[in-house]
Formats: C-alpha cells, sequence, structure tokens
C-alpha cells in the first residue's frame, strides 16, 4: 500500500471541499454550498492547507517549508504568526537581544547564531486581518446554513 504525504492528504481535502461546493451550488442546495465554503473552506486555508511558512530564519530569509494554512506555519515556526496577533512576536524579541562581549569558548559551529532573528516576513496587520475574516467566515456560514436563504 502506497505511503501518501501530510501534504497530499490536506491538498486533497481542499479539492474535495471545492467540489462539494460546486456540487451543492449547482444542485440547488445553495445553504449548504455557502456554508461548506465559508465555515469549511475559509477556516482550511488559514489551519490547514499547505503553504510556504514564510516565517524568518537566522539568515534573514524566508522560511521556504511547507506550513500548515495562514495562520500556522512550519514545524520550526509553529503558532509564531498567532503569537504575534496576540502580542508576543518572538522575531521582535530575538532582534532586540544583545549578545555578551565576553569571549566565548566554543567551537564557531557552537549553535550560537551570529544575528538576531529580524523582522517578520508578513506584517501583523496581514495576519490579524487573515485571522479576523476566518472567524467572521465561520460564523457566517453556520448562520447561512440556520437562516440563509434557501
Amino acid at each position: 500500500m502506497a505511503k501518501v504525504s501530510k501534504v497530499a492528504e490536506r491538498v486533497t481535502v481542499g479539492i474535495v471541499l471545492v467540489v462539494l461546493v460546486v456540487l451543492f451550488w449547482f444542485s440547488d442546495e445553495r445553504r449548504l454550498a455557502i456554508f461548506v465554503a465559508l465555515a469549511l473552506f475559509v477556516p482550511y486555508l488559514a489551519l490547514v492547507a499547505p503553504f510556504k511558512c514564510g516565517g524568518y530564519t537566522r539568515q534573514r530569509k524566508a522560511c521556504r517549508l511547507i506550513g500548515c494554512g495562514l495562520l500556522i506555519g512550519c514545524r520550526h515556526h509553529r503558532f509564531d504568526r498567532m503569537g504575534r496577533i496576540f502580542g508576543h512576536d518572538r522575531d521582535k524579541a530575538a532582534a532586540q537581544y544583545q549578545y555578551p562581549d565576553q569571549p566565548v569558548n566554543a567551537a564557531p559551529s557552537g549553535g550560537i547564531p551570529t544575528k538576531p532573528a529580524g523582522e517578520p516576513t508578513r506584517l501583523r496587520g496581514v495576519d490579524m486581518v487573515s485571522l479576523a475574516v476566518s472567524l467572521s467566515s465561520m460564523i457566517a456560514g453556520w448562520l447561512a446554513l440556520w437562516i440563509g436563504p434557501s
């Protein structure tokens, strides 16, 4: 039996959600189509869909690993964006860190970074808007299911 990667599984979930929206829309189940699009697909994009992480690395570049959704990130930058939304910016704290002037008795590859992490790759406002759109879309989808067009 072939082993399917996690990225392929997450892409398949997205394709299934899009197919459900199209099928419900054209089968005159508009209420279900709106529900799937707003309450399931938009949060899927924010929390599950495979995107490049974009977190800030020690080399002052954007992380190229595949992360979970627009708001989560890869295994190294997990919840960095969520932390930045709620006020704990790890990149900014690392940029303000002052390295000691004392000599270090370790090998050059001792794991001590020579440069601070620096600035995030996306603005905090973009992350806040992504979270707000995802939450309001989920609420609107549930409302469309209960009181929306028939």
